[in-house]
């Protein structure tokens, strides 16, 4: 049976066999996908994650995927809290042809206003990653696997 999630959903995420960190979902966005907060602290598989008492205000990684791992139960719903409001929502650049320029664009997509060139090269494109790389990044940031240089488009 598929689970259901929602924002504010922590997430249980597995690093190796006896560890997990912990990931909150920020947005649920169209097509399946979620924005996901991902933190660096690790807790072993056995522990009980209390959700009121962790630290959930600075995420390692700020990063949109699929919802898969979710819904097939390999990433648990641990509980729900309200996501915490100096997580910043990601602005992204976009080419706008005609008239030929870059403009921001927010994680549902929308359109904004004119950027230049300075502040382009400061925006990333908005992607989504696949819960596999999710997983493989966590386990590169502990040292479990060798860390690869597309892990630094999920850092905050």
């Amino acid at each position: 049976m598929l689970k259901k999630y929602g924002k504010g959903d922590v997430l249980v995420i597995p690093v190796g066999e006896e560890n997990v960190a912990l990931g909150q979902i920020v947005e649920k966005l169209r097509g399946g996908n979620v924005l996901l907060a991902v933190f660096s602290e690790l807790l072993k598989t056995s522990d009980t994650v209390e959700v009121e008492k962790q630290r959930l205000d600075d995420p390692v990684f700020l990063v949109e995927t699929m919802d898969l791992r979710i819904k097939e139960g390999a990433w648990r719903v641990a509980g729900n809290r309200e996501v915490s409001s100096v997580i910043p929502s990601p602005v992204y650049k976009v080419w706008v042809e005609p008239p030929g320029e870059f403009r921001t664009q927010d994680i549902h997509g929308t359109v904004g206003g004119p950027v230049g060139a300075d502040e382009a090269a400061k925006l990333k494109l908005q992607k989504s990653f696949s819960p596999a790389v999710v997983e493989t990044a966590l386990r590169a940031l502990h040292g479990f696997s060798p860390w690869r240089s597309a892990f630094d488009e999920l850092a905050i």
